[in-house]
């Protein structure tokens, strides 16, 4: 049985639909996903190629359609989406609901398949595409230096593959592999669906899904029983060096959290908010400010694996200090010395933050599906989010660092830079 999810705000002018298919995969499964992706988004059996689709979208005036994958912890979402407006702001409230859903639809169960093969041509082309997005990865090197560290602190899990798949398993992928896994994601998949924005004048959501998709949707595994709670196990501290033929060098620490409460999530994002989260962070100021040490300075917290990386571009020269100054930082929040402007402006920022994705009716649709996975809630509103971290303290913060861990130190040392 489907259950459709529906968040109704006025203020919008639009609807955004978005259907999610969770799934475990292999890192195989992953690389092969991410390129099913890639072409499920640009062709289907009604619609040949990209250019019919976009023609096909302006006459629903101007409609929005992506396909777009993520990870959720260890978990792989495939999700189809698009927004429209709202049949109340068409001329003469001309209604395109019907008619996106139909679109999904198609471009969902009706794929361009030639005696159950995707076509070969195309399968290439994606492949490529795919490839070279996986390549361009290291172009960045703080965003490489990330995802190394999101690799040593995972292993081999899922939250420790890059995104778009791997470049030795990519090229391997046949027509073959490609069917089989669209089959798998659309037969073995959790299945979520969420519709957000002004839904003024549309009663009827549940019997149009359930009249264009009939069963297809619904979902034979339960998202409750995909989210494996891990106590994730905190290793020994291991410092790790890698040397590239760059100007730039970077470093990284990961920092693990243990023993979790149920409320930690708004103290640990107000740990990460004074650390390095924002512009007023401790990290920022000092580090970057104060120490001249980095052009760039951050820390980013996974609030599906709990844990923390901090990454920043130095000179390979200033790598020893860097260690020491990060740590002051960390050792600061644990002794308690925060000032009151650093604790505020975390607060203020965490807070316009939340006010900011209340504004934006994809961003609430996107952290409703965050929430049903982290909090097992589908009850969790940004609203109720914005006072939990309103009442978050200093000593709220000060626990959850005495519980925070460094796991990994990774240096991308520069060797160009003389």
């Amino acid at each position: 049985m489907k259950k459709i999810y529906k968040i109704n705000n006025k203020k919008f002018k639009g609807i955004f639909i978005s259907l999610n298919y969770t799934m475990k995969v292999t890192k195989e499964e992953l690389s092969q996903t991410a390129v099913l992706a890639s072409i499920l988004s640009k062709s289907s059996k009604k619609y040949k190629n990209q250019s019919e689709i976009e023609k096909y979208l302006f006459k629903l005036y101007g409609a929005n359609f992506d396909v777009n994958v993520q990870k959720i912890g260890d978990l792989y979402d495939l999700e189809f989406k698009i927004g429209f407006v709202n049949k109340k702001y068409l001329p003469n409230n001309i209604d395109v609901f019907e008619d996106c859903l139909k679109f999904l639809y198609e471009i969902i169960y009706n794929p361009n398949l030639v005696d159950n093969e995707f076509e070969n041509g195309i399968v290439e082309r994606e492949k490529m595409a795919i490839l070279e997005r996986v390549k361009q990865r290291k172009d960045n090197k703080i965003m490489y230096g990330i995802l190394k560290t999101e690799e040593l602190l995972c292993k081999d899990k899922v939250s420790g593959y890059y995104l778009f798949g791997d470049e030795k398993i990519i090229p391997s992928i046949t027509n073959s592999d490609i069917y089989q896994r669209y089959l798998n994601v659309i037969n073995n998949s959790c299945i979520t669906i969420i519709v957000s924005g002004n839904l003024e004048g549309y009663d009827n959501i549940d019997e149009k899904f359930n009249e264009i998709f009939f069963d297809k949707l619904d979902t034979k595994f339960a998202r409750n029983d995909l989210i494996v709670d891990e106590k994730d196990f905190i290793n020994e501290l291991n410092e790790s060096e890698e040397i590239q033929d760059t100007n730039q060098s970077v470093i990284t620490y990961g920092l693990k959290i243990k023993d979790l409460k149920a409320d930690d999530f708004y103290a640990i994002n107000m740990y990460n908010a004074i650390l390095g989260g924002t512009a007023s962070s401790k990290l920022f100021q000092n580090f970057r400010e104060k120490e001249s040490l980095a052009y760039t300075v951050r820390s980013r917290y996974y609030r599906f694996k709990n844990f923390i990386i901090i990454y920043a571009g130095i000179k390979k020269e200033d790598y020893e200090k860097a260690k020491i100054v990060i740590e002051d930082q960390l050792n600061q929040i644990l002794k308690c010395e925060v000032t009151n402007e650093e604790f505020n402006a975390a607060k203020e920022s965490l807070l316009s933050d939340l006010i900011e994705w209340e504004d934006n009716k994809i961003a609430i649709a996107k952290m409703f599906f965050s929430n049903l996975f982290a909090f097992k809630d589908s009850t969790v509103t940004i609203d109720e989010m914005y006072k939990k971290m309103s009442k978050v303290t200093l000593e709220d913060v000060v626990d959850v660092a005495k519980r925070i861990q460094i796991e990994q130190i990774y240096f991308l040392r520069g060797e160009a830079n003389v």
